[in-house]
């Protein structure tokens, strides 16, 4: 995939349209900040960012002491989650070695470096430079930055997977949309985010994990995705609420140093070697939901 495609065009941005899942224009304030669709109870955060805030959220930070205390300490359990997830798909498409793929939100490349032996072929894009120069220069993968909507992809792809990103984007309706038009007939679009209508976020409400715009902007549901999922010309072929792998590094960094300048008790704990003991975690409020173009 070596189609050059401009940072962050324009139409990145987009203009209030109402509910991006149904296209209703009926909205309510759900919790402070959070909007709710009265039709059908998608849930978006009360934002606007433009291309270069995005950009500048999605920065060297993000991945080192923002939402990630080091993602590429972490490679090795995400690395694990992504042999997951391909092992998942290997049952859902028996035939994934005759696919190219294509990973929107390819972060460090984690992924698609697992997915190269697994794939006829590999490409992903992503809006963060240091990450895309990460997957470039460590694993020689086929990644380039910039916005998924500006870029010509120049020929179909079998599969395209969305990692934990669709809930990031402005306009996830219009990724999708897109994907759509860039997979054959019979393609795959395999997403994994956060479900707001599992018990775990009910019973949390606005204190739910997930919610933390502006990284998290949309919420959905097995509900709300598979409406968009199939307003745009897909049938869900695969459901399921997987559990993820982190080190225990990773989780007490979000159990007591996220989001707060000092931290003593994680401080106390930083070089203390259990800290790399990987843990699967699974409160059944992350979904992975895979739809075939039709």
């Amino acid at each position: 995939m070596d189609h050059a495609a401009p940072a962050l065009p324009a139409a990145f941005e987009g203009a209030s349209v109402g509910c991006l899942v149904c296209g209703g224009s009926e909205l309510f304030t759900r919790w402070k900040g959070l909007l709710g669709c009265k039709t059908c109870g998608f849930v978006f955060a009360d934002l606007k960012l433009s291309g270069d805030e995005l950009a500048r959220i999605y920065g060297h930070d993000y991945f080192n002491g923002g939402e990630y205390f080091d993602y590429g300490a972490e490679e090795e359990s995400l690395r694990g989650n992504f042999r997951d997830r391909l092992r998942d798909l290997s049952r859902i498409s028996p035939d994934l070695s005759a696919r190219d793929l294509l990973e929107i939100g390819c972060a460090y490349g984690f992924f698609l470096d697992e997915a190269r032996h697994a794939f006829k072929s590999v490409a992903g894009i992503d809006i963060s430079k240091d990450a895309v120069r990460h997957a470039r220069e460590q694993f020689g993968l086929d990644a380039q930055h910039g916005d998924y909507l500006a870029l010509d992809v120049g020929r179909k792809f079998g599969t395209i997977a969305m990692w934990d990103t669709i809930e990031h984007l402005n306009r996830p309706d219009l990724f999708i949309e897109k994907a759509s038009a860039d997979l054959s007939p019979g393609g795959l679009l395999a997403v994994t985010t956060g479900d707001i209508g599992s018990l775990n976020a009910r019973l949390r409400g606005a204190k739910w994990r997930m919610i933390h715009p502006p990284t998290h902007l949309h919420y959905f549901s097995v509900d709300t995705i598979s409406r968009l999922l199939r307003r745009h010309g897909f049938e869900i072929v695969h459901v399921s609420h997987p559990g993820n792998a982190r080190n225990l590094r990773s989780i007490f960094y979000y159990l007591f140093a996220w989001g707060h300048k000092e931290s003593p008790i994680y401080k106390s704990l930083l070089h203390w070697r259990g800290f790399d003991l990987r843990i699967t975690v699974n409160l059944f409020d992350i979904m992975f939901v895979v739809a075939r173009r039709r």
